[in-house]
This record gives structure tokens, sequence and C-alpha cells, in this order.
């Protein structure tokens, strides 16, 4: 072929929990990164992106998007929360044309490969990093070659047997994958949820690194990307946003890196290029209690950080060393004094019914949560992701449901738990995570506080999504 034509799909997902549009859209940044790859490695390839998710697009409009683009090679990102769509896209598409070839990789297929490619009947599953193996597959296949050699995925021979390479080693300069293809995305369709929202209706995510170090038992991250990180310089992060403030007019941003402030002299230097670069911009990103004090604190401010996520997880001592999340309940609390010293908003993320909750340990979470102030509060049920500790030890201990309903594996939603533990019946479980909103959002001091900090129009659409989401999920 001359020119071969390779779409990549953000699948549909939002109808899961009665929260669409309110609970924010992110840029697909592992497809633009992809795609930028792609492009910049291959001469003869045209490329594209759509983004059902970002556009809101029925099945039937996004195949119709499909059939006007008409691709040799589908890549469609993977997460746990849309696997249920995607058995159903994967049918679809194969039904139209059964020589389309279709890729899938993220996280769940990285997890679960070969059911992965059992269930939904692509031709090829890619297995952690995508950039350089996808590439590799591309080049493969339009040689008309088996993919035998290309490292990292799993796919079918021609006799159906189900075939696992040698898996990939990760890139070491993260620095060489070039800035997502934003181009291809409706970019200006982007926006945070209100637990993130600064003053902008319009935002982009960016990742300034790849992997965690830390081993809580109920994260993917390991799963993705393992525990060794890799940064971004500081340079070629400035760059990112440089291009991201003058090209796409975009002055909001949440950096989607699992432990933004790992390094606390890069996390500085980046601050510094920031105000260097005279950028008016806000940010919000993600923090371990113990890697932050208060002179990073003002200087993230100073450049425009105005909200800090941190992952508290629990009230519960007990709960905590469960999770194996060695931060402790003082450290946690005297972070968030910080924050608020500082002038930076606290986001606190907490978990409810992770095996061995009980009514106490949720209790002693709402209590926490209060006790800490946080300016933004978001309960979630526990999910076992594929490939996680708390995955396998749900499946020994039995705690998942049969058969497993995939639509249960979204992070906010109004469906029940897709795990059901002892003590605590999913029934249950809801009705206390409905308890813990309440308890934490209807206090007349936080609604004064909130009220108070209202100043444009933009902060009381925040609000009315804030609500839509605080009904559907209570």
């Amino acid at each position: 072929m001359n020119q071969i034509k390779v779409l990549f799909i953000n699948p549909p997902y939002t109808i899961y929990g009665g929260v669409e549009g309110q609970g924010g859209k992110n840029t697909p940044l592992n497809l633009a990164y992809l795609a930028s790859y792609l492009r910049e490695n291959k001469r003869n390839v045209d490329v594209n992106i759509i983004d059902a998710e970002g556009l809101d697009l029925t099945f039937e409009q996004l195949y119709e998007e499909v059939d006007r683009y008409s691709p040799h090679i589908v890549g469609i990102t993977c997460p746990t929360a849309a696997y249920y769509n995607i058995q159903k896209i994967c049918r679809d598409l194969k039904e139209k044309d059964n020589d389309l070839k279709i890729v899938l990789g993220g996280s769940h297929p990285t997890a679960l490969p070969k059911e992965t490619l059992k269930e939904t009947g692509c031709d090829a599953v890619v297995i952690g990093e995508g950039e350089i193996t996808f590439l590799e597959l591309v080049n493969t296949w339009e040689a008309g070659q088996l993919p035998d050699r290309v490292q990292g995925i799993v796919y079918r021979e021609n006799s159906g047997k189900i075939v696992v390479t040698p898996s990939r080693p990760l890139i070491k300069d993260l620095d060489i994958v070039p800035f997502p293809a934003k181009d291809l995305l409706p970019i200006h369709k982007y926006f945070l949820p209100p637990t993130k929202r600064i003053r902008s209706e319009r935002a982009t995510n960016m990742v300034t690194s790849r992997g965690c170090p830390y081993n809580c038992r109920f994260c993917m991250a390991q799963t993705m990307w393992t525990r060794k990180t890799r940064m971004r310089s500081v340079q070629n992060v400035l760059e990112e946003i440089k291009v991201n403030v003058e090209q796409y007019k975009l002055d909001e941003f949440s950096f989607h890196d699992e432990v933004f402030t790992l390094k606390r002299d890069r996390v500085a230097a980046i601050c510094e290029g920031i105000l260097e670069g005279g950028w008016d911009i806000t940010w919000v990103c993600m923090a371990r209690v113990e890697s932050i004090d208060l002179e990073l604190l003002k200087l993230m401010k100073q450049a425009g950080c105005g909200k800090i996520g941190f992952g508290f997880e629990s009230g519960s001592p007990r709960m905590l060393k469960l999770m194996n999340k060695n931060a402790g309940l003082e450290d946690a609390a005297h972070a968030a004094a910080l924050c608020k010293k500082a002038g930076i908003e606290v986001v606190g993320n907490f978990i409810l019914g992770y095996p061995g909750e009980n009514v106490q340990s949720i209790k002693e979470t709402i209590a926490f949560a209060k006790k800490v102030d946080c300016d933004t509060a978001a309960f979630f049920i526990a999910i076992p992701y594929p490939g996680t500790e708390l995955w396998f030890e749900a499946i020994e201990k039995r705690y998942l449901k049969d058969p497993i309903d995939w639509r249960e594996f979204a992070p906010v939603s109004n469906l029940e738990s897709p795990m059901v533990i002892p003590n605590l019946p999913p029934w249950e479980l809801e009705k206390w995570k409905s308890k813990a909103y309440y308890k934490f959002y209807l206090r007349p001091r936080y609604i004064l506080k909130r009220l108070k900090k209202i100043r444009s129009f933009a902060d009381i659409i925040d609000i009315m999504r804030g609500l839509k989401i605080f009904k559907n999920v209570t």
C-alpha cells in the first residue's frame, strides 16, 4: 500500500455512571503520544484520532466517522472502565470489515492480554508502553509479515494460536517522544472536573514523568509503568507548556504524574521556568504528603499551582496499613495545613470498601476528611483493577462478583461495586458513600466557605457540575 491509514479511538464510556459531561473530560494523551511518535517516525502514514468520549459520540456516530476515514489499522485505548463498550466496538468493526486490523492497548490489556485478545477478537494487544511497539507493529503488518519479532505484544497466528512475544524494555529517555499530537484532537472540548478546576473552562493534561516508586495495593501504575520512575527533562516540560500556551491558547493544566512532587529540585526548576516564561497559567497536580514543604509550596503557588490532590485514602491507620499506604495521618494533616498556609487548595481522595473495612473505619475516614478541612473531597468505592494486588486478593478470596460486569469498574459511577467484601454488602457500602458526601459537603461551615470563593460565572458552572455529580453519586 502506498500510504497506510491509522486511526486511534478513545471509546465512549461515561454512560456507565450518569455523570456525563460533569466529571470533566480529559485529553487522551496516550493516543496523542502514539500519533505523534508514529507521525514523526514513519513517512507514508496518515494518522487521525477520534475522541468519541470527548465528542460525546454514540456508537453509530463513531462508526460513521470510522467509515469516513477508512483506516487500515485501528488502535483503541482500553481502560477497564471502557472494556464493556470496547468489546462491542471490536465486534461491530470486525463485522463491517474483517480485514481491518484492530490493536488494543492500555491498562486493561496490559494486565489481561490473552483474555483481552480472546474476548474482543482484536488482532493484537500492546503490553505496557506503546509508542515504539505500535510503530513496529504497523511496519510489520505493512510488510505483510507476522509480528513475531515485535516485542511487547500478544497476537493470534493464522492457525488461531495465541503468541506472547518477549517484553519490551522501557524507553530510557522520555524526551525522545514528541509532544502529544493535540492538533488531532478537539482541544477546546476538554475541561477539568470540579475537584480540579481552578479558573478556566478550558484545560489540558500533561505528563512529565512515567511510573511510581510506591506500591499501593489498589493502584494500576506499577502494572502499566512498573515501579521505575522516568522523568522528562525540565527544559522539555517547559517547552511543552509553551506550546500549549502559545499554539493552543490553553492556560490551565492538570499534571497527571502519579507523584508530581517526587523530586523537589526538579519541581522547583519547573516552577522557576514557568515564572521566567511569564506564562499566566494555573495548574493542579498530585503529591505525596511527605514530599512537600512550605518553601516549595509557596514557589508552586507563585508559579500558578492552585490545587494539590492527595491520596489520603483513609482515616484509619489500620486500613492504610492494609492498603500498603505508608503515610501517617499526622503527616497527612500536616501536609494539608502547609498547603493552606501557602494558599493552595487541598483535594482529598478517599477509598471506602477496601477489604478489611468496617463501619468504624468508614466513620474514621469521614471524620478525618472533615478534620483536615479539605477544600474538596472525593469518596471512591474500592475497585479491584486487573493486575493490582487488590485484584489478585479479590480473586483468591472470591470477592469478585460472578460473572464480572466491567461496567461496574467505572471510578465515578452510581453503579454498585464489582467486589463484595465481608461485613459490608454493596448496598450498605453505597449508603456509606452517600453519607460521606452528605456529611462532608452539607456542613454549613463548608457551604459558606465555598460561596465566599465564587469569583466568576465559571465558578457558578463549576458548582452546578459538582451538584450534578453529588446527586448522581449519592
